[in-house]
């Protein structure tokens, strides 16, 4: 009974809908307010940024990362393709640091409301369509549609 429980337990999953993230053209940039003197930042370094275990630049400033909504596609791909998991598996960790005085980066709704946020909040970091990018905040990495990361521009085909 428990082997037939299992087998079914796991066709079902294998029946569930993949999660969705960004379109299949949308690249994401990970951006710095320009009088940042970061030039790029490394997937190591954003990971310990936003799971809030580097808190401070190399040149002493607080950092402030921004999130966008859980559900959002852009932070589906951004948590899948940097921190590994996402938002709804989070959770836990982020429950367990509650109590050591550690909060989850802050959420903002909108690629626009991300890159007012860096351009005017020293020490900040977000994430945004690249598409939605100008010159009011200054880009340190990119994520492709696949996963991957350059500190390259990325070719973009925007609307």
């Amino acid at each position: 009974m428990r082997l037939l429980i299992a087998i079914l337990l796991v066709a079902s999953s294998l029946c569930l809908p993949t999660p969705s993230y960004a379109a299949d053209k949308t690249v994401i940039a990970v951006i710095v307010a320009n009088d940042n003197p970061i030039k790029s930042i490394g997937v190591g370094e954003l990971k310990l940024i936003y799971w809030r275990k580097k808190t401070y630049w190399s040149h002493g400033q607080r950092i402030h990362p921004i999130n966008l909504p859980p559900d959002n596609p852009l932070r589906l791909h951004f948590s899948n393709s940097i921190l590994g998991s996402l938002p709804n598996t989070q959770s836990d960790y982020w429950n367990g640091l509650y109590f050591h005085g550690v909060s989850p980066p802050h959420v903002l709704y909108s690629d626009e409301a991300a890159i007012r946020y860096v351009q005017e909040t020293a020490g900040s970091i977000a994430y945004v369509d690249a598409c939605k990018l100008d010159s009011r905040v200054k880009p340190v990495l990119w994520i492709l549609p696949n996963g991957d990361t350059s500190a390259d521009p990325a070719t973009l085909k925007c609307n």
